[in-house]
C-alpha cells in the first residue's frame, strides 16, 4: 500500500529543524554583534518620530525610506537636529493643533520650533538638505513640490536639483573687445 505524503498538513520534522537552525543562527549573530543590534533597534525610534512629525508638518503620509534618508541628512548637516526634533515632537504632543497651519500660526517665526519645522518642510518639498556649497540632494523626482502638477507635467530630468540653474557665464575678454 502506498504511503500518503503529509507535506502540506502540519509541521514536518524537516521544517522544524530548518526553523531551529535559523533561530540559532540569528541568536548567534545577535550575540556576536550586540552593539549593532542595539544601534539598529535604537535607530527605529527617531525615524518613526521623524516620520510622524513630518507627516503632520506636510499634511500627508510620508515614506519610511525617504524619512530615514532625510533624517540622516538633516543630522549630518545640523548636528543638533535630533535635539531639535525631540523638542518639536514634544511640543506637538502637548498641543492640540490638528493642522500644521494652526501650529505655525501659534508659533512665532524665528523660534527654534518654527525653524525646525521650516527645515523639515523645506527638505520634503525641495528634496534638498543643507545650505550653500554643502547642499545635498536627497530626492529629486520625489520632492513634494512636484505633487501639485503630478500627472499633468513631467518632472524635469535635467539639472542637479530643484532650481539649480548654474551661474550666469561671465563675458570673456575676447567678447568685450569685439563689442567695443
Amino acid at each position: 500500500m502506498a504511503q500518503k505524503n503529509n507535506s502540506g498538513a502540519g509541521l514536518s520534522r524537516r521544517r522544524l529543524l530548518q526553523g531551529m537552525a535559523v533561530l540559532s543562527l540569528s541568536a548567534a549573530c545577535s550575540a556576536l554583534f550586540p552593539a549593532e543590534m542595539a544601534r539598529a533597534a535604537a535607530s527605529v525610534v527617531p525615524v518613526q518620530r521623524f516620520s510622524e512629525v513630518s507627516a503632520f508638518l506636510v499634511s500627508r503620509p510620508v515614506g519610511a525610506i525617504l524619512s530615514r534618508r532625510y533624517l540622516e541628512a538633516l543630522t549630518r548637516h545640523y548636528p543638533d537636529f535630533p535635539a531639535q526634533l525631540d523638542a518639536l515632537a514634544t511640543a506637538l504632543g502637548q498641543r492640540s493643533d490638528t493642522h500644521v497651519d494652526a501650529f505655525l500660526q501659534d508659533t512665532a517665526a524665528g523660534t527654534p520650533l518654527h525653524n525646525t519645522a521650516t527645515l523639515i518642510v523645506s527638505a520634503w518639498y525641495t528634496g534638498v538638505v543643507g545650505e550653500g556649497a554643502k547642499t545635498e540632494l536627497i530626492a529629486y523626482a520625489d520632492a513634494m513640490m512636484y505633487l501639485p502638477t503630478q500627472g499633468i507635467l513631467a518632472v524635469p530630468t535635467y539639472g542637479g536639483g530643484p532650481d539649480s540653474w548654474g551661474d550666469r557665464p561671465g563675458v570673456s575678454t575676447a567678447q568685450q573687445g569685439a563689442t567695443a
